[in-house]
Parts: structure tokens; sequence; C-alpha cells
């Protein structure tokens, strides 16, 4: 029997998040970006960024879903578009001289493509070609 090695422990999502700002912007940058941990703070290590589903769902349904451009993305892109102040999970993530948040959630390594893909639909995103 071949063992399999993983780097994510099984049933945990990765999330990470930028803010952009006018100024950042005019700089071509993020004013911050980094890892989120389930209740949605910033934190410093990849190791507290550990989701599951139902977090993700609870966190994210509803919102603009997108992938990275390949048929089975390898991240997808969640974003309120430009109402983020209506949220307060995302009020609080943007701050209040931000142009727009977006979160971003990891394909890990345990996960088999078509459950991957189930995910990504539930999260509300849609392959379009």
């Amino acid at each position: 029997m071949a063992t399999i090695r993983t780097t994510e422990p099984y049933g945990s999502f990765r999330v990470t998040y930028d803010v952009i700002t006018e100024e950042s912007a005019e700089q071509g940058d993020f004013a911050e970006c980094g890892w989120l941990d389930c209740s949605g703070c910033p934190v410093d290590d990849y190791f507290e960024s550990d989701w599951d589903l139902r977090d993700l769902l609870a966190r994210f349904a509803g919102y603009y879903v997108g992938g990275d451009g390949a048929v089975i993305p390898g991240s997808l892109s969640v974003s309120p578009e430009s109402d983020f102040w209506l949220s307060s999970f995302w009020r609080g993530l943007a701050g209040d001289d931000a142009i727009t948040a977006t979160a971003y959630v990891h394909r890990p390594d345990w996960i088999t493509d078509a459950s991957w893909l189930r995910v990504c639909r539930a999260l509300g995103w849609r392959n379009r070609y």
C-alpha cells in the first residue's frame, strides 16, 4: 500500500486575503495581505489559517467567486465586489480607506479533482467555457 504524503491536514482549507487602497493602487501593490483564520482575522502563521468546509460556506456563500483561469482552479477569489462595507466581515478586513478586499480559498493537496470542483460549485464558482 502506498503512503500518501500531504502538507495539509485532511479537511483543512487555507485562505489568504489582500486589501487595495488608492495609495497602494498607485504604487501597484497591496496595502495589506496575508493569511486569514476561520473567524476572518488576519494571522501571521500559515498554520493558523485553518478552515473547514462549513466555515467556507458560512463566510463566503453569496459573494462573487472567480477561478484562476484553469479548468480545475488551484484557488478561488472571493469578493463582495464594490459593496464590501455592507458586511462587517469585509469592512473589518478592509478598513475605511480600502477600494477593495479579496479573499482566496486555496485548493488543498489532499482533495480530489471531483471533490474540489464540488467545493468550488458550493461556493458559487461556475466553469464558463
